[in-house]
C-alpha cells in the first residue's frame, strides 16, 4: 500500500537530519512497505535514490556512517507507485524519477552548505555595521535556493505529465500490408518455387526443340518437292526441240 501524505510528513519530521540504511529499513517495515538492503541499493545505482553521505559519529574511534536525506522515504514511495502502473526500473532511471533524486541530494548539500556559512559568519569577530549587511546577503541567498529548487522540481513535475500525456494519445504504428521484397526473394527461394521453376524450364526447352524438329522436317520436304536447276534447263531444251 503506498504512504500517505500525512505519514510521509511524520517520518520526515522525525528524521531532519536524514537515515541510515538501517533505519530506512525498519522505518519502511514498520509501514508495512518492507524492503531489502538489496533493492534499495539498486535503487541508488540507478540514481533513483540519492547516494549517502558520511557523517562522523560522536565519541572517540567510533567512525562515521553513511546517511541519506529523508526525502528517501518519499521517494521509494514514488518508486513503487510508478511500478505498480506498470513502469520499469530502467523506464524509471531514464525519467524524471532520477532528477528528483539528485533533487534530494543537492537540497541536502545546499542546507549544509548555507547552515556552515551562517555558522561561519557567526563566528567571525565582525562589528554590526558589517554583519548586518552580510546577514541579509546570506538570507537572500537562502531564498534564491530554495527558490531554484522548487522551479526545478515543478519543471520535473511538468516532464512527468507530458510524459505520461504523450503516452495516452500516441497510436502505435501499422505494419504495411505489401510485402517486402526482402520476404518476396525469401518466398521464391523456396524449394516448391524452385522445383516449379526448374519444371518451367524443362517445358520451354521441350517445346522449342520439338520445334526446331518440325521445322528441319519441313525444310527437308520441300528441298526434294522442288526441281534442281539442271532438270529445268533440260526441259525447256526439250520443249524447243518439240515445237521445230
Amino acid at each position: 500500500m503506498a504512504l500517505s501524505a500525512r505519514k510521509l510528513q511524520e517520518i520526515e519530521r522525525t528524521y531532519p537530519e536524514g537515515l541510515s540504511s538501517k533505519q530506512i529499513l525498519a522505518v519502511l517495515d514498520e509501514v508495512g512497505e518492507p524492503l531489502t538492503e538489496a533493492t534499495l541499493r539498486k535503487y541508488v545505482q540507478l540514481g533513483l535514490l540519492p547516494r549517502s553521505r558520511r557523517v562522523g559519529q560522536k565519541g572517540k574511534h567510533r567512525g562515521s556512517r553513511g546517511i541519506y536525506p529523508v526525502e528517501v522515504i518519499r521517494r521509494v514511495d514514488e518508486i513503487r507507485r510508478a511500478m505498480d502502473q506498470g513502469d520499469t526500473l530502467e523506464e524509471l532511471a531514464r525519467a524524471a524519477q532520477a532528477v528528483r533524486a539528485k533533487l534530494a541530494l543537492v537540497r541536502v548539500s545546499m542546507e549544509e552548505v548555507l547552515g556552515a556559512a551562517e555558522a561561519d559568519l557567526g563566528h567571525r569577530e565582525l562589528d554590526r555595521r558589517s554583519k548586518g549587511p552580510l546577514r541579509s546577503e546570506l538570507s537572500d541567498l537562502k531564498r534564491d535556493a530554495k527558490a531554484w529548487l522548487k522551479s526545478l522540481e515543478k519543471w520535473s513535475g511538468e516532464l512527468d505529465r507530458a510524459s505520461v500525456k504523450n503516452a495516452g494519445t500516441s497510436t502505435p504504428k501499422t505494419a504495411s500490408r505489401s510485402t517486402p521484397r526482402g520476404a518476396a526473394a525469401r518466398a521464391a527461394a523456396t524449394p516448391t518455387a524452385r522445383r516449379k521453376k526448374k519444371t518451367t524450364t524443362r517445358a520451354r526447352t521441350k517445346k522449342a526443340a520439338v520445334g526446331k524438329g518440325r521445322g528441319a522436317k519441313g525444310g527437308t520436304s520441300a528441298a526434294a518437292k522442288a526441281p534442281s536447276r539442271g532438270t529445268r534447263r533440260a526441259a525447256r531444251g526439250a520443249g524447243r526441240r518439240s515445237r521445230t
